[in-house]
């Protein structure tokens, strides 16, 4: 069998020879120089062969000659494909206007990412970057070098050490390293430690400055918990007060829950919806009826295709609609009346702040009435109740003259 890009190119055909002297007619047509391979005996007077397109038009005096017949079955190279494409002139100028359109879709940037931001926003590198050109919709022809676009990003962003650009297809990464400076102190000027609330003292660890009161005593709110101004009535300096003070607060709750409660939960019915994905665009292809689902969870895939770190602008998208259905229950007063308490107890606790605890509770009243429990309940909190307060006049150390 013989078969190679020259005879795809120059054409050729598959024909079948019909006579009592097709061997004879075969001989001839070698000796006249015709290029003709893959000779098969189809029949006791019948073979089939290849030959070239410009050979078989010198075929018929030998026909004569010999007394045999031809019967193209197939044409095969250039010469017929392109004939086939001409009575195809739609597809051929679709398919043509498709890769067109998918070469000027890879040459924009449709996706912008920042990477290892921490103190800086990523907003800010995004703006700054697009001072220099890099936003969604860039054609990629204009945009300088991936050095060049460092140096520029790194010195317009003051607060970075390096900014690489990394371009991957249709998606540029900004990878972001951001200075190292050592935190700066805050200063604070001189201050007390006060009550926040009314409270009873439970435990106070003062590190600078001078406790005011004791344990289990009973302060006010606004009374002074640690002083700032520390010495003797002679000599005194003003400092900020630290330490940890907590105290038990009181607090009287009201809640109410309805004894009717409204669920959401999925009953297992879903539709897909599929995209075709655009650049930033996504058309729907398939299925085109309106959902059945007056209520519905989304869930989204996409996938698009990459090669190398070049990632396609033409894409698939899968959108999957779960149903969702309200469902009613009855709770029971006692039921009702725990998750009352429970609710309660989480809004006193975000109430009392970070590291507070619960240290007794006591249901004050509880009622049923209308569809609803209400419950009034009585806690006792372990808090954190200091809170600064700047000092106002402070003293200063008398001066001490000195006679020579």
């Amino acid at each position: 069998m013989r078969y190679g890009l020259k005879e795809w190119t120059e054409g050729y055909v598959t024909i079948t020879v019909r006579g009592k002297r097709f061997e004879r007619f075969l001989n001839m047509a070698v000796r006249e120089g015709l290029r003709i391979w893959n000779i098969r005996r189809v029949g006791t007077e019948a073979c089939r062969c290849d030959i070239l397109i410009k050979d078989y038009f010198r075929l018929r005096p030998l026909m004569r000659e010999t007394g045999c017949r031809s019967h193209v079955e197939q044409r095969e190279g250039f010469p017929f494909w392109l004939a086939r494409l001409r009575r195809r002139s739609g597809l051929a100028i679709g398919a043509f206007l498709f890769l067109v359109g998918l070469y000027m879709l890879s040459s924009f940037i449709w996706t912008v990412e920042v990477q290892g931001t921490k103190q800086l926003s990523p907003e800010r590198v995004m703006q700054v970057a697009e001072q220099i050109g890099i936003k969604e919709g860039a054609w990629k022809v204009k945009l300088k070098e991936p050095l060049h676009l460092q140096r520029e990003l790194t010195s317009l962003l003051p607060e970075v050490t390096w900014v690489g650009v990394k371009i991957q297809g249709t998606k540029v990464t900004l990878q972001v390293v951001e200075k190292d400076e050592p935190a700066k102190p805050i200063v604070t000027g001189p201050r007390h430690l006060v009550a926040k609330k009314r409270a009873v003292i439970q435990t106070i660890l003062p590190e600078a400055g001078r406790s005011q009161v004791t344990v289990n005593q009973f302060v006010e709110k606004g009374q002074v918990l640690i002083s700032g101004i520390i010495g003797n009535d002679e000599r005194q300096k003003a400092v900020s007060a630290k330490g940890t003070i907590r105290g038990e607060v009181w607090y009287i709750s009201n809640a109410s829950v309805p004894l009717k409660q409204s669920h959401t939960r999925l009953t297992g019915e879903k539709q897909d919806q599929q995209y075709l994905v655009i650049g930033p665009y996504a058309v729907q292809v398939w299925p085109f009826e309106k959902l059945p689902f007056s209520q519905y969870e989304s869930k989204e895939k996409r996938f698009m295709p990459g090669y190398a770190g070049y990632t396609s602008p033409v894409g698939w998208k899968r959108v999957t609609h779960e149903e969702i259905v309200q469902t009613q229950k009855e709770l029971k007063v006692e039921e009702a009346k725990a998750l009352a308490i429970r609710f309660a107890r989480e809004d006193i606790l975000r109430k009392a702040g970070k590291d507070a605890s619960i240290q007794q509770e006591k249901v004050l009243h509880a009622t049923s009435e209308n569809g609803k429990v209400y419950v009034s309940i009585h806690f006792s909190v372990i808090e954190d109740i200091g809170v600064e307060q700047p000092i106002v006049g402070v003293p200063q150390t008398p001066e001490v003259n000195s006679n020579s």
